[in-house]
């Protein structure tokens, strides 16, 4: 068995490649990336360097493998997806942002008729959510709402600001239009519907905010036959009301502005900026101590009485790996499906979302051996 993972010197990536390496029976593992930076201590790992928008390399890197996991930026999702279909590779990503996501989803047929298979969104938010979403609708004959939400808190012992996700994608959270669905879909201004939510554990009490999402691009779809009316998703922590401000003053532009007598980027100029003070990405020999939780609840109805399902995952940095909650929760989902589909357990062809494809309890029983604990409640209403 062999996969490629792209982008597996990047923070999420190598935890992909890390989980892989545990699985005896895959016999090459090849990491493509711009640089190598780390060293996995793994004879069949294998480095590429790789520019993914060189479609000739990238048609010939991913040939002959079983599955390629993309853990590069969204933005290029569609151009691997295409190269994949070339190279007749099955394809994994962490997920889309809600737009690209849709754009991935009309390649179903194209899949279809290479007998390949594409899984979407198989990260942690989306990935893990929408199996906790497709478990609870699973206890439900009808289902009214889902709705998702998710906090994160960083306890690291470290004053500077610095990025555990990629800026990018945080600021574009913080910049698109945000989506819900209500019976069709509703866009609003970002980081909006602002709710303050108890997630417990190490989190504690969080202003979560609605804002642009994978999951809505799925779900509404996924469960039309169960009457799903309403879907949305929110998430928020301490760290990224801080970026909210920075995006509200014009820091998350991507068009160019006029300075004194120059013209800028502001986002351009804002990540330059953090990585001169080298607070771009996650300082060197220093273990990140972040913990996340996702809340998924499910209302509707079970043999004509209303009833709840509230689903809960929980997040904790890696100590043995040396990573933090959000590299390793995004990584690990990648790693487990590319090995359902290597080994048989996956079968399917298209282009499909994790809660149409992806078995649940396997799942969740492979996140557990992984120390990745979900908990399920469910509860009638006794009025």
């Amino acid at each position: 068995m062999r996969a490629v993972v792209l982008g597996g010197m990047g923070l999420t990536g190598r935890c992909a490649v890390l989980d892989l390496m545990n699985n005896n029976k895959i016999d090459e593992i090849i990491v493509a990336d711009l640089v190598k930076n780390l060293e996995f201590g793994d004879s069949r790992v294998k480095f590429v360097k790789l520019d993914v928008n060189d479609r000739e390399s990238l048609v010939k890197t991913i040939r002959g493998a079983d599955v390629v996991i993309n853990a590069v930026q969204y933005y290029h999702n569609i151009k691997i997806m295409k190269a994949a279909l070339e190279a007749k590779t099955n394809y994994i990503d962490f997920g889309g942002l809600y737009k690209v996501t849709l754009e991935q989803l009309s390649l179903d047929q194209d899949y279809k008729n290479a007998g390949l298979l594409a899984i979407v969104g198989m990260g942690a938010q989306p990935g893990i959510s929408n199996m906790m979403a497709s478990f609870a609708v699973s206890k439900l004959d009808k289902v009214d709402e889902i709705v998702i939400r998710d906090g994160w808190i960083d306890k690291t012992n470290y004053s500077n600001l610095f990025f555990t996700w990629s800026p990018a994608t945080l600021f574009d959270e913080l910049t698109f239009k945000a989506v819900h669905f209500d019976g069709s879909i509703i866009e609003s201004e970002p980081f909006g519907a602002m709710e303050e939510y108890d997630f417990g554990w190490e989190i504690g009490k969080a202003k979560i905010f609605r804002s642009i999402h994978s999951e809505i691009a799925t779900l509404p779809s996924s469960f039309v036959e169960k009457g799903i009316k309403y879907v949305e998703w929110k998430e928020g922590s301490a760290d990224i009301e801080k970026l909210k401000f920075l995006a509200d003053i014009g820091f998350g532009k991507t068009e160019k502005v006029k300075a004194g007598d120059s013209e800028v980027i502001p986002r351009e100029f804002l990540f330059d900026f953090l990585k001169s003070q080298n607070m771009f990405s996650p300082p060197q020999n220093i273990q990140i101590m972040d913990y996340e939780m996702t809340v998924v609840t499910a209302k509707g109805s079970d043999e004509g009485r209303p009833k709840k399902v509230e689903m809960k995952a929980y997040f904790k940095y890696d100590e043995v790996w040396k990573v933090s909650a959000s590299q390793k929760e995004v990584g690990v989902p990648g790693s487990i499906a590319a090995q359902m589909i290597m080994n048989g357990v996956i079968r399917g062809k298209g282009v499909k979302p994790p809660e149409q494809i992806v078995p649940v309890k396997p799942f969740f029983a492979e996140l557990g051996k992984r120390g990745i604990k979900i908990k399920a409640e469910e509860s009638f209403d006794s009025n």
